[in-house]
């Protein structure tokens, strides 16, 4: 009786130590979690932030294509009137000069996010918790990609110098950082072709402008989720 008694104690006290180090597993796991869980909200808080200044960028930089667009927009519509009418004055030539130098700088862009990116490469888009959020990117990143095309398939119209460089030389001047133009204005007032194209570039740069004011915005809304979802953390 006095061994089952002793065998008792033993069976309960091994259950005792099993248990024990079974609650430790469990707290030693559940602590990892915790610190796993930790060190995973960081890292997408910090994907949040990059995101939020990448955009920011997008933000700028539209927001000077935009405006660059509407100046060559007006110099442009100017300078069609101008060859229209056939009259130069020297108001007229500054306007002529101008939009001569500048009409084919069409810049493209390209319509990606670096950090989504990154995010996507690497299988981390799951560190966007919010569905809503990573949904919105993606609509988001559509607008920018299709935006990107449409940029690439005017310029290569916009940025071909030929319809000018029939008329017009460049004089460079090693001693300015202004190049000067020659030009016979009759020319330039004569090539009925010359004036539909550049009215043809004008509308192109004010598709631009709009396309560009349009992506600067929604790259402010969605700057602003990210934000909003970082102050959520």
């Amino acid at each position: 009786m006095i061994k089952e008694n002793k065998v008792s104690k033993y069976f309960i006290y091994a259950i005792g130590e099993i248990v024990l180090v079974v609650i430790g597993i469990l707290i030693a796991l559940q602590i990892n979690n915790w610190n796993e869980q930790r060190k995973s909200n960081q890292l997408s808080k910090e994907f949040h932030q990059k995101l939020a200044d990448e955009l920011d960028g997008v933000i700028i930089r539209f927001k000077g294509d935009a405006n660059r667009a509407a100046e060559l927009v007006n110099y442009i519509g100017k300078t069609v009137i101008i060859l229209k009418k056939g009259h130069l004055t020297k108001k007229g030539k500054d306007t002529l000069d101008f939009t001569l130098r500048n009409f084919f700088q069409f810049v493209r862009i390209e319509g990606k996010l670096k950090t989504f990116q990154e995010l996507e490469s690497t299988g981390q888009l799951g560190l966007i918790y919010n569905k809503e959020l990573k949904f919105k990117t993606l609509e988001y990143l559509s607008l920018f990609e299709a935006v990107s095309k449409m940029y690439d398939q005017m310029a290569s119209q916009v940025n071909e110098t030929e319809i000018v460089d029939k008329h017009v030389t460049l004089l460079v001047d090693p001693n300015s950082i202004n190049s000067k133009l020659d030009y016979n204005f009759k020319h330039l007032a004569d090539d009925k072709f010359l004036i539909i194209r550049l009215a043809r570039f004008g509308f192109f740069w004010q598709t631009k402008q709009f396309f560009s004011e349009s992506i600067s915005e929604s790259s402010k809304k969605l700057k602003e989720a990210y934000i909003a979802e970082i102050n959520e953390k």
